[in-house]
């Protein structure tokens, strides 16, 4: 079992990675952990910690919320969703301040207390990721059809602007920090 941290674009509730990941770095630097430990009291926990809610790693490891970020925008701008509004008056100057993700954290709903993400940035605009069982609804896939897609004239957001795979890249940053401390 790999764990794979920062996975905004599978879910935006935390799991698997980063419920870990926010555990060790609990012990590590003796943050408070809840108790008694269940898994929605761990989901409660890494969200508000990610999310900076609780400032406690933020205030610690400025560079994680550096990274946290980086992988966000990265990992949104392949997704294909859009990161600004589409209502911008002609002329708008988008300053680098636009871009600077706002992180909190919400209930999925009103019976599910679940904590998820909610990103914004570029006035107030959520920084959404696109559905893939949205994306293709045509039964006829193939290769060339991805392909063609790209040139569409349609609304539909693309699925992949690319094959980099984020996630790959922040295994393979975790794999080397692993190695380095052994």
């Amino acid at each position: 079992w790999n764990p794979t941290i920062f996975n905004f674009d599978v879910s935006l509730t935390p799991h698997g990675g980063d419920l870990e990941l926010m555990n060790h770095l609990s012990i590590e630097l003796a943050l408070p952990r809840p108790y008694p430990v269940t898994e929605m009291s761990m989901i409660t926990h890494a969200a508000r910690l990610i999310s900076g809610q609780n400032g406690a790693i933020m205030e610690i490891l400025p560079e994680f919320e550096y990274f946290r970020d980086i992988v966000y925008h990265f990992k949104h701008a392949v997704s294909g969703a859009t990161a600004a509004p589409d209502n911008v008056e002609d002329g708008y100057v988008w300053l680098p301040t636009d871009a600077t993700l706002k992180w909190t954290v919400k209930p999925i709903s009103e019976n599910d207390k679940t904590l998820q993400y909610h990103v914004t940035a570029f006035r107030g605009h959520l920084q959404e990721f696109v559905d893939p069982s949205a994306v293709g609804k045509n039964g006829n896939k193939n290769a060339f059809s991805g392909f063609l897609s790209l040139f569409s004239k349609s609304k539909v957001a693309r699925n992949k602007l690319s094959c980099a795979a984020p996630t790959n890249i922040v295994n393979s940053c975790g794999q080397k920090f692993i190695k380095g401390k052994a």
